[in-house]
């Protein structure tokens, strides 16, 4: 008992301080158009034919296995950022556990420096820094302002073509919306919807070419 009670104070010495910023995630601004005016593409069924939009991602954290330390245990899963600095990322420390004699947890710190350990930071602003698998990715942010036009195929039967329209607000569908459309391609090669304009070059139930001639207004 006496050696881990040392061990513990012998961490705490050895580790730095941090003090944990709550001012958000760092996001960027991802500006979606797809495919590009006069390109040719083969999509299949379910793929989207047309996209457009703004979406806004910000940092992740994964932990891709167990980080078994001496007084803390970071299990393998996403940690959503909850704020930065010019130093350091932190994380939530949501399903980290310690043990008995260790200080709670008030955040996972990552320094934005590649190959960097991974800190647990206590609630007195101690870190306590462990080596492990982890990386940082990008993922959709809860941002009100993401907003996504697609058109998507739905396959053809005869010679009509179903095709779907879907809008995305905040990474959410939104159903009031969306709308199921069928063209058919015996009359006319070019389709169109809000101002998406496709000129159809072949057409089954597995797949569909086309070149895309305008995207959405």
């Amino acid at each position: 008992m006496l050696k881990l009670v040392f061990t513990a104070i012998i961490f705490i010495f050895l580790t730095g301080c941090a003090t944990v910023k709550y001012n958000g995630a760092e996001t960027t601004a991802m500006k979606v158009n797809y495919p590009k005016v006069g390109k040719t593409v083969t999509v299949y069924v379910g793929d989207e034919l047309v996209a457009k939009g703004t979406i806004y991602e910000s940092n992740v954290l994964v932990v891709h296995s167990l980080i078994d330390g001496v007084l803390y245990d970071i299990p393998p899963k996403k940690y959503k950022q909850i704020g930065f600095d010019q130093q350091d990322d932190f994380y939530s420390s949501e399903g980290v556990s310690r043990s008995f004699i260790a200080d709670p947890v008030k955040a996972l710190a990552l320094a934005k420096k590649a190959g960097s350990q991974l800190c647990i930071v206590t609630t007195f602003n101690v870190k306590e820094c462990y080596n492990g698998k982890y990386s940082r990715t990008r993922h959709a942010a809860e941002s009100s302002d993401s907003f996504q036009q697609t058109l998507i195929y739905s396959g053809r039967i005869g010679d009509k073509l179903n095709i779907s329209y879907r809008e995305f607000s905040n990474n959410t569908a939104r159903p009031a919306f969306n709308n199921d459309v069928e063209y058919d391609f015996s009359t006319s090669n070019t389709i169109g919807y809000k101002g998406a304009k496709l000129e159809i070059i072949n057409a089954d139930n597995d797949s569909i070419t086309y070149k895309l001639l305008s995207n959405f207004k």
